[in-house]
């Protein structure tokens, strides 16, 4: 009886076994492909030259991959592929002690006997160990560390591909991802359930508009708000205010042309209900999972924004101001009507009082830096605004904060010869000068502090005597990358790894704030600048 339970254990475990060889889904087959694509394209010296159709190769493969029964067969097919790539050479440079920013690498899949035989599993590790160490025909690095992706084939009429197209453009799009975004690893998904989501997706659309829906989709995965998409020359339309994401709802926090807002009979302060009598928080929940961004507020003030801008000249507003509800009409403009960016016109600094300066980094010039402070050498507080974008002074300025040189950033840049991992800068200093303002700095910052902002809030927070305040930045620190979606479509994300010198991070988080200060709907309508009032009341505090 024993014998007879064993006999019978033993052969329901091996029907198990050779089930879930069987049972390998074409989704899970198809993973495996768009992995090994990736994964021979930035690894194997023959195919890092460029001189195969790898695109096409993927193509060809598709329908071998998905035929293939079980594990072993499936294995096959990787193994035949790489045997006819050609030999590699044993590579003497690929041997070292470097020290890496890891948090991106995992290569682990290329062991996973779940999927792959041992004899497949060893070739790839081979290529690891003796991967291509020469140019890439399809990445390189810029002067600033950042990739920039080249020689990749140019699709023409290709905004709605077929099939196979659809996935060769995931995975092209997924490996420039999981081999050289510096932030995969604070992605709220990870990276590998992404593209099995996505195989998925990609496969059941039957319009262009589903498909070019999906890829924003896959773009807002990377949680980023320097990540974006274009899918066409058309121009949006515009109104001329900022929208905020203010106690829950959308509210006009400011003008990108404060003469044209007053002709439409907009308000700081005014909450926005709906547009064409749809509900925007309700389009909100709908449209977010679409826009990029990386934090909440971000997402939400961004999704604002992709409701409320379009190809309309004309829409209707229902607002409610000062708890009235009115409904106006209001007109979009081409976003050049606004003269956003003269910053001639802009203030660039102030005496608030005899004790207080302030400065407007949106539109200081290096040649201006030295009179400023010569202005200022009497203050007891100088207050300085980066809620904007200022030019690339940050350095220089900094001579005039430190007396001592002081690091502030640490960057980490993508390694195209161990692809996935990345390799740390010498650690980003400041300029010092022994009669550097002596008293104290106030930084203002919010959401619109982003990229070179963030940065250069980090390099002002090194100042003898500093503070911090307002509300969360963008946190998306580091260069921009823009590189092509299969098909004509442009699309961004960071490129570089920004770090404090102690490790921690921007990205997502934005930068450090001592004081958290968040505008309010009253303090819009009654037309304050309450980060700004703050500012001045703990200066005020120190005299």
């Amino acid at each position: 009886m024993k014998k007879t339970s064993l006999l019978l254990l033993l052969a329901f475990f091996s029907y198990s076994f050779l089930t879930a060889q069987q049972n390998i889904s074409n989704n899970e087959k198809l993973a495996s492909l768009g992995k090994i694509y990736g994964y021979l394209k930035y690894y194997h010296p023959e195919v890092a030259k460029g001189e195969l159709d790898w695109d096409q190769e993927l193509i060809k493969k598709i329908p071998e991959v998905l035929e293939a029964k079980d594990k072993t067969a499936l294995s096959e097919v990787y193994i035949s592929w790489i045997n006819n790539l050609g030999p590699i050479k044993p590579c003497r440079k690929c041997d070292t002690d470097e020290s890496y920013f890891d948090k991106n690498f995992d290569l682990s899949w290329t062991q996973n006997t779940t999927f792959f035989t041992d004899e497949l599993a060893s070739k790839l590790k081979y290529i690891e160990k003796n991967r291509n160490q020469k140019n890439n025909s399809y990445v390189t690095t810029e002067r600033v560390g950042k990739i920039k992706v080249t020689n990749e084939p140019a699709y023409q009429s290709f905004e709605f591909p077929d099939e196979e197209y659809r996935l060769l453009g995931l995975f092209k799009y997924w490996n420039i991802i999981e081999y050289f975004y510096p932030y995969k690893y604070l992605t709220d998904q990870h990276w590998d359930s992404v593209l099995r989501e996505m195989i998925s997706k990609i496969k059941e659309v039957s319009s262009k508009d589903e498909y070019q829906s999906v890829i924003k989709v896959l773009i807002a995965k990377l949680d980023d708000s320097h990540a974006w998409i274009s899918f066409s020359g058309q121009r949006q339309k515009y109104l001329p205010v900022k929208i905020s994401h203010i106690e829950n709802k959308a509210v006009i926090s400011g003008f990108y042309n404060d003469s044209i807002a007053k002709l439409n009979n907009l308000k700081l302060g005014d909450v926005i209900l709906k547009i064409n009598d749809l509900d925007v928080k309700t389009e909100t929940e709908k449209n977010l999972k679409y826009v990029s961004g990386s934090n909440t507020n971000i997402k939400i003030k961004r999704t604002y924004s992709q409701i409320l801008n379009g190809l309309e000249d004309k829409v209707n507003l229902t607002i409610e101001r000062e708890g009235q509800t009115k409904q106006i009409k209001v007109n979009r403009y081409d976003f050049k009507d606004f003269n956003y960016w003269n910053k001639s016109k802009q203030l660039k600094s102030k005496s608030l009082n005899n004790q207080i300066g302030y400065i407007n980094m949106a539109s200081v010039k290096s040649e201006d830096i030295k009179d400023i402070f010569e202005s200022f050498e009497n203050k007891t507080t100088i207050i300085i605004d980066l809620r904007n974008y200022p030019d690339f002074i940050y350095k220089y300025f900094t001579r005039f904060l430190n007396t001592e040189k002081r690091a502030f950033s640490k960057v980490y840049t993508p390694n195209i010869n161990y692809p996935s991992r990345f390799i740390f800068k010498d650690n980003l200093k400041t300029l010092r000068n022994r009669k550097a303002f002596q008293g104290d700095i106030i930084l203002l910052v919010n959401e619109e502090t982003i990229s070179r902002a963030e940065f250069t809030a980090m390099a002002f927070q090194t100042a003898d005597k500093v503070i911090t305040l307002g509300n969360q930045t963008a946190g998306a620190d580091g260069d921009v990358v823009v590189f092509e979606y299969m098909g004509g479509y442009k699309t961004a994300m960071s490129g570089n790894g920004i770090l404090y010198p102690d490790g921690t991070e921007t990205q997502r988080k934005g930068v450090k704030i001592n004081i958290e200060i968040k505008p309010t709907i009253n303090g819009l309508s009654d037309g304050r600048d309450e980060i700004l009032e703050k500012a001045i009341e703990i200066a005020n505090e120190r005299n």
